[in-house]
């Protein structure tokens, strides 16, 4: 049978599966729900700070685990570790089970971050579409933007009329849900001969990303971008002091619809003006925003304040690195550049707090964008070199 409806099916599967994997109830009220059964906000804040270390240190296993075990598998075990990651949230007592918990759950996010995105483009390439890897990767990751849009309005009506406990509770049910997806998913079948061992796997792709320049600055842009998303964690205090508290739902809402948006256009815009011109174009509207919103705060820099090209951006990224990853390492390739972004997102979110301790939430904020801005010039090498890159098919 043709590899065509095998794709599409794919294709839907995985878009379902990100609409389920983020429709998280409890995200509004994360912090909270950890810092009432913990009895601190301390141990709440290390807790997540374990959840990201977690996902770091099981980064490059769990991609090595996805080129040689292949795509579903790997998929299937990352959805049924997270089950068991939020049925311990949900019966957590006290802090032993909530940390089992979000270890469970960085190991889930680990197995996910290199091997859904190869997933999509082995199932393009195999069915020999891998040009519309733009276009179908915009749309399989709006899905995630418009899951977090509903659960943060759902999840905070549902908070104040039920205990957190309740709402953590419901948040297993869409994670059950992943499974049932993930099972209906078929693996492409577009591997060459695997490395004779795992060292010998991992290092044909470290040689790989260091022997190709493009390949290098596109791992560098990545790392820096997932470093700028810290600035995520410090917005709320900046926006609180130009909007009412009850309006920050509100405001992020908006910032995940906007995403939306942008991922939904992604593939029309890469097609008409190739990936590394919308990656360039995305960064530098990105930074002007910023700093517009910050150098100069009124009511309505919430609206430019993160990422409003996010989307497009995002996709022009994958779509560079995708096509530059060898078929037999390319979640492993993928996992390495996850893991320089998780390293880079810790030191930046740990200079910007002491920033702000001394001179304010601004200064943290303009920090981060500093250190993001490191990536214009990569990203300008590459549109220096590929001006004029189609990724898709329209």
């Amino acid at each position: 049978m043709s590899a065509g409806p095998h794709a599409d099916r794919n294709i839907r599967l995985l878009s379902w599966f990100n609409f389920c994997g983020d429709f998280r109830l409890y995200g509004p009220i994360m912090v909270i729900y950890f810092a009432q059964i913990t009895g601190s906000y301390t141990a709440a804040a290390s807790l997540l700070a374990v959840k990201m270390l977690s996902s770091a240190a099981f980064e490059v296993p769990t991609g090595v685990l996805s080129d040689r075990l292949g795509r579903r598998g790997t998929m299937i075990a990352g959805a049924v570790v997270m089950v068991a990651a939020h049925v311990g949230y949900a019966g957590a007592p006290g802090y032993g089970l909530l940390l089992a918990a979000v270890v469970l759950e960085g190991l889930a996010s680990a197995l996910w971050s290199g091997n859904n995105e190869s997933l999509l483009y082995d199932t393009l390439l195999e069915a020999g579409r891998e040009l519309e890897f733009a276009r179908h990767a915009g749309r399989v990751n709006s899905m995630f933007q418009i899951a977090l849009a509903l659960a943060a309005a759902i999840g905070g009506v549902l908070a104040g009329a039920w205990s957190l406990r309740t709402v953590v509770v419901l948040s297993v049910v869409p994670q059950v849900l992943c499974v049932l997806v993930a099972l209906g998913v078929r693996e492409p079948r577009v591997h060459g001969p695997l490395a004779s061992s795992v060292l010998v796997h991992l290092g044909s792709a470290l040689r790989g990303i260091r022997g190709n320049p493009v390949l290098r600055r596109m791992t560098l842009v990545s790392a820096l971008r997932y470093s700028g998303e810290s600035a995520a964690q410090l917005s709320p205090a900046f926006v609180a002091g130009l909007w009412p508290l009850w309006a920050l739902g509100l405001w992020r809402t908006f910032g995940h619809g906007v995403a939306f948006a942008g991922f939904r256009v992604s593939g029309r815009v890469i097609g008409r003006v190739g990936a590394a011109r919308t990656l360039l174009a995305g960064e530098l509207f990105d930074t002007v925003a910023n700093v517009v919103a910050l150098v100069r705060p009124t009511v309505f820099s919430p609206f430019l304040l993160g990422s409003p090209a996010y989307g497009m951006s995002t996709i022009a990224q994958q779509t560079l690195l995708q096509r530059e990853f060898s078929d037999r390492e390319r979640a492993t390739m993928g996992s390495l550049a996850a893991l320089l972004g998780s390293v880079l997102y810790a030191l930046v979110a740990l200079g910007a707090g002491l920033v702000a301790d001394r001179w304010g939430i601004v200064a943290a904020l303009l920090a981060i964008q500093a250190v993001v801005l490191i990536a214009l010039p990569l990203a300008w090498w590459v549109h220096a070199r590929f001006p004029a890159q189609v990724s898709t098919s329209g």
